[in-house]
């Protein structure tokens, strides 16, 4: 090779800077924060669930509180297998409950066979790659200190809380099932009765099922009772070592986001994409308080209002997808891992351990700077994906489950949301489709205000991404006097540093 031209080792970095090239398809989570994720998915299931989700939620149940259990009776310290100490009682019988529960499931008449409901079998390999990671990393850790046994004991508290929570909302659905047949029957000739031993909506033949979720739901209590929230304090919280997290975080999500909506599985996606758009726009604030704080950006009086503006919009354009979003919808895998490593990536900087850090704890953070100024940048770029989620609302053919959109088109219309009907009062969708859960097309109210609401998200977005155009440019302005900084390498020491984690919660995922 010539002298006078350079090998391309010799340009290598120039040529591919780490810190701009997004990791798509490794996640990096730590078995901590593998936990939080499903402590979080759990308690979306509550505020989501419904009636008709009962039947998958039983399939999916044994399943969760199996991989739960292989992750508790993985963590170290467990001591002989024939030796049961009290702290795994509750465990140990919420998977013997759950075993009965998956046996009775073969042999009963309801629930119907189904595949089992995808946000629990989300849940329980989440758990299964938290007990992977325990497994390669378990040995490392200094049982000896007593902030390891904090720590593993802050794993169990949150491995429980989330069996809890998901306990709770199986309950929730069996009941809004029972109700559903109630009110279904006062309409035909022999209403059902309410039931007089247990809760109200307590009917057959859900009366057996919220029984036994009722012991597995008191059983996971009263471990948590009067302790959760002390025993989280001993959770422990690895130190930032990557500052480029985020901003790769964020262009991983942009990216996967982008290739979902082209795909021919965009609707049962856009519930993920719209509610994780107001995740950015609601961090984002808490980031540009503190940045601000810290001095790296100029107080504004436009910013905050055009983000909490946009946060909104993206929340209520979230609610009005949901209700196109069928009980079994599948999510891509490649989507959900992109939201969840941009969720750790942002708690990373503004959580504590159980609650959201100070302005002033969040200021002091390594990573603040850039991950305010990428979370600007996510903002300017929303404007662009919110046109792109605007035009979905114009696809033909958009369907959904008929109890959810009767309620929304009579909601809208009442509110004047959307325009009623040349012949007055009438029936959007026939009370027979609602009864046999149908899947029908989306009625004409429905379609005009999610067209309204993704037209006015746009409109909010565009506006943010207007303001923060202009932040980051005076912020370049008054960045240019400073020498530039090298490239970071930070990612390559958080990688080695996870091979020798102190405490378990502090285990990182490096497979692929």
């Amino acid at each position: 090779m010539d002298a006078d031209h350079p090998r391309f080792a010799d340009v290598d970095d120039a040529l591919f800077d780490t810190t701009r090239i997004p990791r798509t398809s490794r996640d990096i989570r730590t078995v901590g924060e593998l936990l939080h994720d499903v402590d979080h998915s759990a308690r979306q299931l509550l505020l989501d669930v419904t009636g008709d989700d009962a039947g998958r939620l039983l399939h999916a149940w044994p399943g969760l509180v199996t991989a739960a259990a292989s992750l508790w009776n993985s963590l170290p310290g467990q001591g002989p297998r024939d030796v049961v100490y009290p702290r795994d009682v509750p465990i140990t019988h919420l998977a013997a409950l759950a075993g009965a529960i998956g046996q009775s499931l073969q042999r009963t008449s309801w629930p119907p066979t189904s595949r089992p409901d995808p946000r629990l079998t989300q849940m329980a390999r989440t758990f299964r790659q938290a007990r992977d990671l325990v497994h390669r990393y378990g040995a490392e850790i200094p049982l000896h200190r007593s902030g390891t046994f904090r720590d593993l004991e802050a794993a169990r508290a949150r491995t429980m809380h989330s069996l809890y929570i998901s306990a709770h909302a199986l309950g929730v659905s069996l009941h809004q099932y029972g109700q559903a047949r109630y009110e279904a029957s006062l309409e035909s000739d022999s209403p059902l009765q309410l039931s007089q031993l247990h809760s109200a909506y307590a009917l057959r033949p859900t009366t057996g099922w919220i029984g036994r979720m009722s012991v597995s739901e008191r059983l996971a209590g009263r471990y948590l009772d009067g302790r959760f929230t002390e025993t989280l304090q001993g959770e422990a919280i690895a130190p930032i070592e990557d500052d480029t997290r985020l901003p790769r975080a964020l262009a991983g999500w942009d990216i996967q986001a982008h290739r979902t909506l082209a795909s021919d599985a965009w609707p049962t996606n856009m519930v993920l994409i719209t509610r994780t758009q107001g995740l950015i726009a609601g961090a984002a604030m808490v980031l540009v308080d503190a940045a601000q704080l810290a001095g790296h950006l100029e107080p504004t009086d436009r910013l905050i209002p055009a983000i909490a503006e946009t946060g909104r919009a993206w929340s209520n354009l979230a609610s009005r997808w949901g209700d196109l979003t069928l009980p079994h919808a599948r999510l891509d895998p490649n989507l959900m891992r992109a939201a969840a490593e941009l969720r750790a990536a942002y708690r990373e900087l503004t959580h504590d351990a159980t609650t959201m850090a100070s302005l002033t704890v969040i200021a002091t953070r390594p990573g603040l700077e850039r991950g305010t100024m990428a979370s600007l940048h996510a903002l300017e770029s929303g404007a662009e994906l919110a046109y792109v989620v605007a035009e979905k609302a114009s696809t033909p053919g958009l369907t959904g489950p008929a109890r959810a959109l009767s309620i929304r088109a009579h909601n809208d219309i009442e509110l004047g949301l959307a325009d009623p009907h040349p012949d007055g009062d009438v029936v959007w969708v026939s009370p027979a489709a609602i009864l046999a859960r149908r899947t029908i097309l989306v009625p004409p109210p429905v379609r005009e205000s999610l067209r309204a609401a993704s037209a006015s998200t746009a409109a909010a977005t565009s506006v943010a991404a207007a303001v923060t155009t202009v932040v980051l440019a005076n912020s370049q302005d008054a960045a240019t006097a400073s020498e530039p900084q090298q490239p970071h390498k930070s990612h390559l020491r958080s990688n080695a540093a996870s091979r020798a984690c102190p405490d378990i919660s502090s285990a990182r995922a490096l497979a692929p």
